[in-house]
């Protein structure tokens, strides 16, 4: 079963040594399970040309690099990825696709596993596992169906892999949302939950199996409006995050008394999830 990873990459910010890290965790991916096939398709962000000590020459045989001469959304730049891919064939048929940040990577025997699952389980649609910068080891005992709460709570763009059926079906991510975007974050949380609703099966390890840099809860309140509007999103939908809505204005609530988020960006959160729940179709 052939696995499509989606990446992008801001080179003027500094961090090539992460996305060097990132990409050689897939190769050693590879070197260990070779029956596993692997493609990595990189943009390459305020880059004119890509560089040519980028890539080792194993690396250079299952990545492509796409660049772009200026910064994107991360919404957009995976958008663009995604119709890169459609265009050369790739899920075309029965593969698996996910979309790793540059600053993530595959401890040893990770993409193994998840390779493995979606093989064995003709069903499974949908698989996620929890991040940290300590990463543990996979340990399948501890897998379970996953609830549209472990979606919302642990799903991440960093460790959440579909089949590419419901990938096609799935479609775009969310323009407007993202960094980048005109709301900051929660696009990996509203395109999980639009895959959910398609998936069959969907199973959640609850480990920190994919390394990461860990949650920075301190700025919480610069993703609080993206988050709102996608719960008031699906909401309306899945009656069971309902409550996951009041939830989240409490802890709006609680984020304003602290003074953590503004007054005016709280009732601009406020207006926006009220929009979203009013819109036809939803």
């Amino acid at each position: 079963m052939i696995v499509n990873l989606f990446s992008t990459a801001n080179l003027s910010s500094g961090r090539s040594d992460v996305l060097a890290r990132m990409i050689a965790s897939v190769a050693d991916a590879a070197r260990v399970r070779p029956d596993m096939e692997l493609r990595l398709m990189i943009l390459l962000q305020c880059c004119d040309r890509a560089p040519a000590d980028l890539l080792s020459p194993d690396e250079a045989r299952f990545v492509t690099l796409l660049t772009a001469p200026g910064l994107v959304s991360l919404s957009a730049a995976r958008n663009r990825l995604l119709a890169e891919g459609r265009r050369i064939g790739w899920m075309a048929g029965d593969e698996i696709v996910a979309f790793p940040d540059d600053d993530c990577w595959y401890p040893a025997g990770a993409l193994a596993y998840v390779h493995d699952a979606f093989s064995a389980r003709p069903d499974l649609d949908f698989w996620f596992c929890d991040y940290a910068s300590a990463p543990v080891p996979v340990d399948g005992a501890r897998e379970r169906d996953a609830s549209v709460h472990d979606v919302l709570r642990r799903a991440s763009s960093n460790t959440m892999v579909f089949r590419s059926r419901v990938a096609r079906e799935a479609g775009e991510f969310d323009p407007e949302l993202g960094v980048g975007a005109r709301l900051n974050g929660s696009e990996d949380t509203d395109y999980a939950l639009r895959a959910f609703a398609l998936s069959r099966r969907t199973r959640f390890m609850p480990l920190a199996c994919i390394g990461h840099r860990d949650r920075n809860t301190a700025i919480r309140a610069k993703y609080y409006p993206s988050g709102l509007m996608v719960i008031a999103r699906h909401a309306r939908r899945v009656p069971a995050l309902r409550g996951a809505l009041v939830r989240k204005l409490a802890v709006g609530s609680a984020l304003l008394a602290r003074g953590e988020l503004k007054p005016g960006a709280f009732l601009g959160a406020l207006r926006t999830a009220m929009g979203e729940m009013r819109r036809p179709g939803r």
